[in-house]
Formats: C-alpha cells, sequence, structure tokens
C-alpha cells in the first residue's frame, strides 16, 4: 500500500514592498537630509570667508607730480655789506640854552617913553632937582620915586584913566621901596607892585618894565 507522506509546507514568501522597502526609504531621505545639510554649511562658511574689499585711492606717480610742488622754496640772499645802506650820521644835539636870571622885561618901545627922570609927557617923572631912583612900569600903572636929597617921593599914574597918585612917605626896602597912603601901603619891587589896605591885599601886578639907578 503506497505510504502517504506528509509533505511540509513550503515557507511563505514575504510579500513585495514589504519592510525592506520601507527602510530603503528611509536611508534615502536621512541620505537627502544629510546632503542638504552639508550643502547648507558649505554655502554658509562660504558667505562668511566673502571679504569686503573697499576702493584704494590711485597714487600719483611721483614722477608725474607738479615741479613747482617739487621744488623747494628758494630765499632771496640777505643784501651784502656792499648794498646796505647806511644812514647820514645824526647831527650833535643843540646846546641848552640857560634863561638869565634876570627877569625878561620889554623894551620902553612897547609902553610909554621914558628917559632919565621919568615917562615923558607924563606926570609920572621928576622934576628939575631931582633924580628919578626907580621907573616902573606894570600893565595898569606908570610907576617913579624920585629922588631929593633924601627924601623920596612916589608918583604913579593909572593907565586907564590918567589917574594920578603922589605919596611922599616913601622908604626904601632891601628890594625896592614902600609908599604908604593912610592905611593903604604901596610895595614896589623889581617883580611887582602890591597895594595892601589894612591887612586886606587889594592888588598884585606882575613888573613888565623896572629899572633902578
Amino acid at each position: 500500500m503506497p505510504t502517504s507522506t506528509d509533505e511540509a509546507p513550503a515557507p511563505e514568501k514575504a510579500p513585495r514592498g514589504g519592510l525592506g522597502s520601507k527602510l530603503s526609504a528611509v536611508a534615502i531621505v536621512v541620505a537627502s537630509i544629510g546632503t542638504i545639510g552639508i550643502l547648507f554649511l558649505f554655502l554658509t562658511s562660504r558667505n562668511d570667508q566673502i571679504t569686503v574689499v573697499q576702493p584704494v585711492p590711485a597714487q600719483q606717480d611721483p614722477a608725474q607730480e607738479d615741479p613747482a610742488q617739487q621744488a623747494p622754496a628758494t630765499r632771496a640772499p640777505a643784501p651784502g655789506p656792499e648794498s646796505a645802506t647806511v644812514a647820514p650820521p645824526l647831527p650833535p644835539p643843540a646846546r641848552p640854552t640857560v634863561a638869565s636870571q634876570a627877569p625878561s622885561l620889554p623894551s620902553a618901545s612897547a609902553g610909554p617913553a621914558f628917559d632919565g627922570q621919568g615917562f615923558i609927557d607924563s606926570q609920572a617923572r621928576c622934576g628939575s632937582g631931582e633924580d628919578a631912583v626907580v621907573i616902573a612900569r606894570t600893565s595898569r600903572a606908570a610907576i617913579v620915586i624920585c629922588d631929593r636929597d633924601g627924601d623920596y617921593t612916589y608918583r604913579g599914574v593909572r593907565l586907564e584913566d590918567g589917574a594920578f597918585l603922589r605919596l611922599d612917605d616913601v622908604r626904601p626896602m632891601p628890594a625896592g621901596f614902600e609908599a604908604r597912603n593912610d592905611a593903604t601901603t604901596y610895595r614896589l619891587s623889581p617883580t611887582e607892585l602890591v597895594v595892601i589896605s589894612g591887612e586886606t591885599l587889594q592888588s598884585r601886578d606882575a613888573m613888565v618894565e623896572y629899572q633902578a639907578s
């Protein structure tokens, strides 16, 4: 009798497109992502290495520069001793003139004329037998002191109106004469005529002409 042999069941074939296909797809995706990442890193590193180049101004060739700027400034030579101008020597300073100590009086032609007896055609004049010891004049009066044997008289004329004054109380002073008329005193000196009434100064006139014998 035939013997029936139990045949082992054949192994089942894995269906196509199973687990292997899925793994291959995942590997491709991972590889793609890695490639993209490497490319991104490469491009980024290239951008970081880009150097900004700034333009450099062109320098002028020294040979083409302006000769006027290259040549150093020259100074004119200082004049030698032969070309120097010599100033003429200055004249010596004038010696100062020493003024005389005596007061300067105008000449007789500047006022009324006078002679050895006093003023001509005036009451300020000594008579015969008298000597004029002083002939004087201020801007306002003409005065003469007459001497007769040691007796002195004062004779003055006011030039403004011709008023005449004669005083017999006259005495000499160290410099000039002093005449009295009651409380009024006339002091005649080579520099001035002073009139004092009591203790009050009436006038003080500078002398214009003064001659003493």
